[in-house]
């Protein structure tokens, strides 16, 4: 089977551009796929990705990418810009396979089988960079036609002026909506669940410089997380915050975990993504580079695998994995270092 310099990178995200771009600059051709229609993962416009076009990033320098390191804040236009400049590096080895769904990934004792509706491929070595992020997540007892995901809003234009809004979800997510709905419709009603007791910060702060992952506590409370807003004091007074978990959504009636029941004109769910459908990746062993899992026979990478800690968008993270399998495969080449 002629799979001995072959290899395959599945995901266009951070993750798996900087997978294509290590092998692209040791001078390998890969085969790229993605069910997307380009490179860019979470950070392409919706519906292919989940940032939207007011995001901003915190840049505390290691985070994004050097190229920002004077930058306190990052837009999403300026980031994705970056993406495409380093997936379009060497795209004289990319053989892409975009908007190309894989069903399954299997190790062989001597090779990898990737299998698509098209049918199967083998290859030496594959990198799995699919990401955490899936289908958008609604509750199942969430029912109505005025409830929708916050990934399927394109713009407020069908919310006529003074109707109710709530937005449920305590993450960035939530709040980078509120801040949409402030600055584009101040006419609205606007409500946000967070399901517990939030502490705003503003993005140019020392503490939003260190990220979100830092965390607080107090008495009786498990310890929770920071939001990092543009300014704190115009979402807390421009929105009701309802620190409670939604229970139950019936058409426009809400009941909430205190007993109280509110009804709204329109739900917006920001409660995230359903974790990707999986693929059949062996159980792993763990790899030396923190976050990343190989297969049995090391023929198979999992960057940025979920549960490892490595940090989702950290820069550094996603080059020390990708310079990884870039040497695991080219130790293909040396008898001695190829896996048994």
């Amino acid at each position: 089977m002629a799979t001995d310099k072959s290899c395959a990178v599945i995901g266009s995200g951070l993750f798996g551009i900087q997978a294509v771009r290590e092998f692209t600059r040791r001078g390998k051709t890969v085969d790229w796929y993605s069910s997307d229609p380009e490179p860019g993962g979470i950070w392409q416009p919706m519906p292919w990705g989940k940032t939207r076009e007011s995001t901003e990033l915190v840049n505390p320098g290691w985070c994004i990418a050097p190229e920002f390191r004077r930058k306190p804040t990052v837009t999403v236009q300026e980031f994705r810009a970056l993406l495409k400049s380093w997936s379009d590096e060497r795209a004289d080895l990319q053989r892409r396979r975009f908007l190309t769904r894989v069903d399954s990934v299997m190790e062989y004792d001597s090779h990898v089988c990737v299998t698509t509706p098209d049918g199967e491929t083998p290859y030496a070595f594959v990198v799995v960079a699919t990401g955490h992020y899936g289908a958008p997540r609604i509750p199942d007892t969430w029912t109505g036609d005025n409830c929708c995901h916050a990934s399927s809003l394109r713009d407020l234009s069908h919310i006529q002026p003074h109707q109710s809004v709530l937005v449920i979800g305590g993450g960035q997510s939530g709040v980078e909506i509120c801040e949409e709905i402030i600055e584009d419709r101040p006419d609205i009603r606007l409500s946000w669940c967070t399901g517990r007791k939030v502490r705003l910060i503003a993005r140019h702060s020392p503490l939003a410089m260190l990220g979100t992952c830092v965390r607080y506590s107090t008495r009786g409370e498990a310890p929770r997380g920071f939001l990092i807003t543009k300014s704190p004091s115009t979402v807390s007074s421009h929105c009701t915050i309802v620190p409670t978990r939604v229970l139950h959504v019936d058409g426009g009636r809400v009941e909430f975990s205190d007993g109280s029941v509110q009804k709204y004109d329109h739900i917006i769910a920001a409660t995230g993504y359903a974790a990707p459908v999986g693929l059949d990746f062996p159980a792993p062993n763990p790899a030396r580079t923190k976050g990343m899992r190989l297969s049995p026979h090391s023929r198979i990478a999992s960057l940025n695998h979920d549960g490892d800690g490595c940090g989702g968008a950290s820069m550094r993270c996603a080059r020390k994995q990708a310079a990884a399998v870039a040497r695991l495969f080219t130790d293909l080449d040396d008898p001695k270092k190829s896996p048994a």
